[in-house]
């Protein structure tokens, strides 16, 4: 009998279950046998071959009790093997159920992860969607119209203010393209200053940056395109917006001053006056527009909106504010001078583009000079324009009064208070609040220094070279017993010096520099002409006195001014030219052009008939200079002659007489004996005695100062010391020396004379 393995395993376990403690200890000795072999030992594997055995009743029993438990061991495994398939089952089923939820598991995983990537995917459409879908809103808050159709799906959307246009097409490619139109707004219907409008700006402002960012997009370049419609749309409501407000403005300023009657005087412009309070009922719409273009710089037509509301401004301000200017300055007009007139008109023009700049800055919430409110090709703001216009206004109302202007006091004050009181004091310190008046105060202080420099020419022209004097202006020596030292001048030498120090600080150092030139070489003229007058009536002591004194002040006066008075000129010298022309008349043209000869009259013309550049170079405080130094020599002379008049008439008949005979000087003249000569030096030293001092005395007179006296003074002492030297050759060359010893006692006393005036 074979046990399957169900049976042995059932086996093992039973006895492994029957085997225990106690039966362990009774056979101690014997080895432990299990059921099986225990089986196998007792029962043959052939029963039908092996002889039955007799058993005992004991055994007998046994195995009537094995039998049984054997029976039931059997039954006992049928219902294991039952419990082992159904356990086996029950596994089988859990593997089955572990696969599945595994399986499901992972299904579920699979789902959570497509639903997680969906999530994400939602998300990635919800964040551009808005960008795309919020356009109908935006332009709803703009004023811009939306209505949507399309070649294939046409549906309205109705908005206040207009619609906007979605058409669709289909391309060759079978793909759809989407296509938006904005049309143009509707002004009136929103009010481009309210938060709505605003915010419909500044959504309007995302939705470019970010389609910008994300060019890729489908539809993108449409829609970038579409909402640059609706801004430059927005930006027209605005400016038309501003422009109204402005233009309201300006016909509530009229409404409200068209009521005072015209004999009213001028009312004084400030902050508070009706002219300005109207105004800030339009800063709203202009500071908006300001305020947006100022971020938005690259916008196509950008360079239109804000110098169509600039323009208006200065219309609308120049329209109201033009008469109130033209009144208030025609009433000052008429009760002040011309420097009254300029301080009080300045100082309002000042005060006036204070106000106006405060006024500008506040409309438009930025400086004139702001780079956004900087026009293209213009070179000067909207501001500046405005000033400009305004103060024009009194520039014509000066003008007139400045053209008939003569005194030359009267323009260097003009000059004077525009620099000083107006520029300095009124126009400076206030910085960019008032430095548009400032061009038209410089073109006054221009207007002014032209009138100073031609008045100034006439003067030179009219009063120093036409000058023609009185018989008191030639009173000299007696005129030089005037109080003042400017008494004493000539009236050239005042006029001129007075011209020069008024003119110095208020025209360009240039054209003070050619003034000065023509003043001091006419001057110099007239001195030397007035000169010659007195030496024919009064001597030539005085005349050469006059003109030294006069040309050293003149010298002296104008060495304080820092200028050049070289000039250097220029001329084309065309006399070649003419020549070489004149060659070319006479000769015969057809036969010089094809002859190659020193003689060809065209070649002469290429080669010689350039005209030449001739540079000439005049210094007036040189030529001042050398005839100062003529003029010192010359009186020298006189003086010398006037002093020495004896023996220079001594002289002068003994080298006739010389001349006409070759006889020696003692035979030839009547004269020429010791005697006679010892009496002409007599009378030399008396005549030296009482002329030198006189001769002194004048040049004390005319110049009043010791050193210049003494400069003047010494070279006459040494002409007379040579003259005697002279006098003292011909003695030695004509006489013996018991003749010179006569004379040598009187020549020691002419020379004493002489010396002690050193």
């Amino acid at each position: 009998m074979t046990l399957s393995e169900a049976q042995e395993a059932l086996l093992d376990r039973l006895e492994k279950a029957s085997h225990g403690k106690e039966a362990v200890d009774l056979l101690p000795t014997k080895p432990s046998m299990s059921l099986k072999q225990y089986y196998a030992l007792k029962v043959p594997a052939n029963p039908a071959t092996t002889n039955p055995v007799v058993l005992s009743s004991t055994v007998q029993k046994f195995l009537t009790n094995a039998q049984k438990c054997y029976r039931a061991c059997e039954t006992v495994e049928k219902h294991t093997e039952k419990s082992l398939a159904l356990l086996q089952e029950m596994e089988d089923r859990h593997v089955s159920v572990k696969t599945l939820t595994s399986a499901l598991y992972e299904s579920f995983e699979t789902l959570l992860t497509e639903l997680d990537e969906l999530n994400v995917k939602v998300q990635n459409l919800e964040g551009p969607l808005p960008y795309f879908t919020r356009i109908s809103n935006i332009a709803k808050a703009v004023g811009a119209s939306c209505v949507c159709m399309g070649l294939h799906v046409c549906r309205t959307l109705s908005r206040v203010g207009g619609k906007i246009d979605f058409s669709s097409r289909v391309e060759a490619s079978g793909e759809s393209t989407v296509m938006v139109h904005v049309r143009p707004y509707m002004f009136g219907a929103i009010d481009p200053t309210s938060p709505t409008f605003e915010q419909g700006i500044v959504d309007l402002d995302d939705c470019v940056t970010f389609l910008q960012q994300h060019k890729d997009f489908k539809d993108a370049p449409m829609y970038l395109a579409a909402y640059g419609e609706l801004m430059i749309n927005a930006l027209h409501t605005l400016r038309d917006y501003a422009v109204a407000m402005l233009e309201s403005a300006r016909d509530l300023v009229i409404g409200a001053v068209s009521p005072q009657p015209s004999t009213t005087p001028p009312q004084e412009l400030d902050e508070a006056s009706v002219y300005y309070l109207q105004f800030h009922a339009a800063a709203p719409a202009c500071q908006a527009l300001t305020r947006h273009l100022d971020q938005r710089d690259t916008i196509p037509g950008n360079e239109s909106y804000l110098p169509d509301v600039l323009d208006t401004y200065v219309s609308v301000r120049t329209q109201l504010l033009t008469p109130v200017v033209v009144a208030y300055l025609t009433s000052v007009n008429q009760n002040v001078d011309i420097v009254s007139l300029l301080r009080i008109g300045c100082q309002y023009m000042v005060r006036l583009c204070h106000a106006e700049y405060t006024l500008f800055r506040h409309v438009f919430a930025a400086a004139p000079t702001a780079p956004v409110l900087q026009v293209e090709d213009q070179d000067e703001n909207a501001f500046q324009r405005m000033i400009f216009q305004l103060s024009y206004t009194l520039y014509h109302t000066v003008r007139p009064r400045m053209i008939q202007q003569h005194n030359l006091e009267v323009l260097c004050e003009i000059v004077e208070v525009l620099r000083s009181e107006v520029i300095d004091t009124h126009i400076r310190p206030r910085g960019d609040a008032a430095e548009a008046v400032e061009p038209v105060v410089g073109r006054m202080i221009g207007d002014a220094q032209e009138r100073l420099i031609l008045c100034t020419q006439k003067y030179i022209r009219d009063n120093i070279e036409a000058f023609v004097p009185t018989p008191s202006d030639l009173n000299y020596p007696e005129k030089l017993a005037a109080p003042t030292v400017y008494a004493t001048w000539y009236p050239t030498l005042e006029h001129t010096l007075m011209c020069l120090s008024k003119v110095y600080r208020y025209v360009n150092m240039h054209i003070f520099e050619e003034l000065a030139q023509d003043a001091v070489r006419s001057c110099t003229a007239t001195l030397k002409m007035a000169s010659a007058d007195i030496a024919v009536s009064k001597g030539n002591l005085d005349g050469g006195l006059f003109l030294v004194k006069h040309l050293l002040t003149l010298r002296e006066r104008i060495a304080p001014f820092d200028i050049q008075f070289s000039v250097t000129e220029k001329n084309l010298d065309f006399t070649s030219t003419t020549d070489a022309v004149g060659n070319i008349l006479n000769g015969t043209i057809l036969t010089d052009a094809f002859t190659l000869s020193v003689d060809n009259s065209i070649l002469g013309l290429l080669t010689h008939g350039i005209p030449h550049v001739h540079t000439t170079t005049s210094d007036v405080k040189k030529d001042l200079e050398h005839e100062l130094k003529k003029s010192c020599t010359v009186f020298i002379e006189h003086a010398v002659q006037h002093v020495t008049a004896p023996l220079a008439a001594w002289q002068q008949r003994a080298k006739s007489t010389m001349k006409q005979s070759e006889r020696s000087l003692r035979t030839s003249l009547p004269h020429g004996s010791p005697d006679a000569i010892r009496a002409m030096l007599k009378l030399l030293a008396t005549h030296v005695e009482a002329q030198l001092p006189l001769v002194h005395d004048k040049i004390h007179a005319y110049l009043m100062n010791a050193s210049t006296e003494s400069i003047l003074f010494k070279p006459i002492q040494k002409g007379l010391g040579d003259v005697v030297e002279q006098f003292q050759a011909i003695l030695e060359k004509e006489y013996s020396a018991d003749e010179r010893a006569a004379c040598d006692g009187d020549v020691q006393a002419v020379q004493h004379k002489i010396l002690q005036f050193m």
